[in-house]
């Protein structure tokens, strides 16, 4: 049964417990979103420091996400995950609490906003990884989907939690009920029993030769190269609308409880996805439904930002979180099946970078835009920028389209299967 919805990864008991927990640590990233884009936005009022806000809370992932995958291909995604929730939830339960004690000038909130990221960072590509010592190779890409189910339903939970405590309280209490909930999922996350971690990735000591090896196997490898370039334009532009929600709930003047249903319909929507992105990976390939997945999104936040009526662009936000995750399923299935095990962690970590780690420079630009023409006419900008960059992607290398993962494991182009040891 759970192989025919997509969902056999759930067969395997430490999978279940790792998706439980990421959901809590999902959870809390939205309501951090919430709060601390609010609270910015209420001290300053203006829509281009909370792009810089951001920009600084991203900042220690665009520097260090490649190194935190060969952190993790050397020690292994569990401790740097476990890691990654305990410093971020500290991180920002003291910020919460500073932020209500004392009135923190902008230097010092840019300054948790670095820490957060570093927290974050260290746990970037072990939060993907993972579900590789968790599930065999034929329930991975299953796996990938469901965890961007957790971000989904995280994403509603963490909304409407944000954005109701901002509405009835002051923005620093979300901050710390964010930091309580990331700290949670440590404990179960730890108790988890993985795979050793092989001596030789252990033994590594160098830091900069692994990370060009890791591009050097990109480069040797050109279809997987262009999924690893393409991130760049969607995770810099489409996902930095997390940034700009908090600006654009208040150019609609729907106010903090707008905010909460903005984000849970994009939760809504990325959770129907989740729910598909198996099936539509294995029926239409995971090539395609990456191309599928940047046609949706690009879709929604064109209607989100040309909408004459309040309503169709709130519910358009569906379509922008549903799109995303197809997307990113497809592409994260098909970057670990065309990697070896020994760069596995280095080239998740290079679609971390590029996906994840560039979001601070789309919100920096968007707030930009955002403080000429307004949130929705950047929107707007973004989805017509990605529906080029897709196109662009497959006159490139139309071989992307042609990738499949099956059931086995086995990756095959047009029916071929690929040699990773080529």
């Amino acid at each position: 049964m759970l192989d025919r919805f997509g969902s056999n990864a759930l067969a395997y008991p430490a999978f279940r417990t790792f998706f439980l927990a990421n959901f809590v640590g999902n959870s809390a990233w939205f309501v951090f979103n919430a709060g601390f884009g609010w609270l910015v936005l209420v001290l300053t009022d203006s829509a281009a420091t909370v792009g810089l806000a951001f920009f600084a809370a991203g900042l220690p992932g665009m520097l260090f996400t490649l190194h935190a995958g060969l952190l993790t291909d050397r020690f292994g995604a569990k401790p740097l995950v476990v890691l990654s929730f305990v410093f971020t939830g500290v991180v920002v339960i003291a910020f919460g609490l500073l932020a209500l004690a004392i009135d923190l000038p902008l230097w010092a909130i840019l300054l948790f906003a670095v820490l957060q990221g570093v927290g974050m960072t260290i746990g970037a590509p072990g939060y993907i990884s993972i579900v590789n010592d968790l599930v065999p190779p034929g329930a991975v890409s299953s796996a990938v989907a469901l965890n961007f189910v957790g971000i989904s339903v995280g994403r509603i939970a963490g909304g409407l939690i944000g954005g109701l405590l901002v509405a009835a309280f002051p923005a620093p209490w979300a901050v710390i009920v964010a930091g309580v909930l990331q700290a949670i999922p440590a404990i179960p996350v730890w108790r988890l029993h993985t795979p050793a971690v092989s001596r030789e990735a252990a033994a590594e000591r160098a830091l900069i030769r692994p990370l060009i090896d890791a591009g050097a196997y990109a480069v040797r490898f050109p279809t997987l190269g262009v999924i690893l370039l393409l991130s760049i334009v969607p995770g810099a532009l489409g996902l930095s609308y997390n940034y700009m929600v908090p600006v654009a709930a208040r150019d609609l003047a729907i106010g903090g409880e707008g905010l909460g249903a903005l984000l849970a319909l994009a939760g809504a929507g990325g959770l129907m996805a989740g729910f598909v992105a198996e099936t539509v990976m294995r029926r239409a390939g995971h090539g395609r439904a990456i191309f599928i997945g940047l046609a949706i999104s690009a879709l929604g936040m064109l209607v989100f930002g040309l909408s004459p009526l309040v309503a169709v662009s709130i519910a358009s936000m569906a379509l922008v979180g549903g799109g995303f995750v197809i997307y990113s399923a497809a592409s994260l299935a098909l970057i670990q099946a065309l990697s070896p095990p020994a760069v596995r962690g280095r080239t998740t970590s290079v679609f971390a970078l590029l996906y994840w780690g560039f979001m601070p420079l789309g919100g920096l630009a968007g707030g930009i835009v955002a403080e000429a023409v307004g949130a929705r006419a950047a929107f707007a900008l973004a989805g017509l920028i990605i529906l080029a960059a897709g196109l662009l992607a497959i006159v490139v290398r139309r071989q992307v389209l042609a990738l499949r993962v099956d059931r086995d494991g086995t990756t095959t182009a047009a029916g071929v299967a690929i040699d990773l040891a080529a």
